[in-house]
């Protein structure tokens, strides 16, 4: 492992353990064993080597969705699915960089860092913009700007994440795949997200039984009868 690696190794495990406030630039090089000379030719600060770790695990998770758009999702399902699976899997495999990205919570636009994001998410936009175009000109989906695609398509995924990083949800992060791709897909195309289930149909006749009672309970005569059923739709609850 080369010496910037190990660097930002160290930073992560650092900034995990005791957060980024109360980490030190020595804590750091010390944990990652170079010299002064060494760590200062890489970063010149402690921000420098948080901004560096952030970009470098957002070029980490990117590079799945760029593998995902190279092999041509044919339908808006596919691409959805294929994304938000890459997204679960990319958290789970890399707790401690999700955690930190979490807890970054974003870069300063004017750094130099910030640029190098701001440079790899418009690659990546422009990508997808190409990609859904057919899929605009044919209606499957709505025209929007890639903010809310993203925020439809990414923000409840990082709400399940963040709970699941927290310990508060037991299951694998995959077991919510598809109820999520679904509600992306249901936002994204304007049509309401297709049920699991579907609803017997229902008989249209019965039997019914049919008593005639007493006052002190008792049955004074009774029979049976064919009726005609008729569905009714609920009235709506306002």
């Amino acid at each position: 492992m080369d010496t910037r690696s190990r660097i930002l190794d160290a930073a992560l495990a650092c900034f995990i353990e005791s957060g980024y406030e109360q980490t030190t630039i020595t804590r750091i090089r010390e944990r990652s064993g170079a010299s002064n000379g060494a760590l200062f030719h890489h970063f010149a600060t402690k921000e420098a080597i948080a901004d560096a770790l952030y970009v470098d695990a957002i070029a980490s998770f990117q590079q799945g969705l760029w593998d995902v758009l190279r092999r041509r999702p044919r339908s808006l399902r596919a691409a959805v699915s294929g994304s938000i699976s890459h997204q679960l899997r990319w958290i789970e495999e890399n707790e401690d960089r999700a955690r930190f990205l979490y807890m970054r919570g974003h870069l300063d636009w004017d750094s130099p860092a910030g640029a190098q994001l701001l440079e790899l998410n418009r690659s990546l936009a422009q990508a997808y913009r190409e990609w859904m175009a057919p899929l605009l000109d044919n209606g499957q989906i709505r025209p929007m700007s890639m903010v809310m695609l993203n925020a439809i398509v990414t923000g409840p995924v990082h709400a399940i994440a963040r709970r699941w990083l927290a310990g508060q949800l037991r299951s694998p992060l995959h077991d919510y795949l598809d109820e999520l791709a679904g509600a992306a897909c249901a936002a994204l195309s304007g049509t309401p997200a297709s049920s699991r289930r579907h609803p017997r149909s229902l008989a249209r006749q019965g039997r019914i039984r049919l008593e005639l009672v007493n006052d002190d309970g008792s049955v004074i005569a009774g029979g049976d009868a064919t009726a005609e059923l008729i569905a009714r739709t609920p009235a709506p609850h306002g």
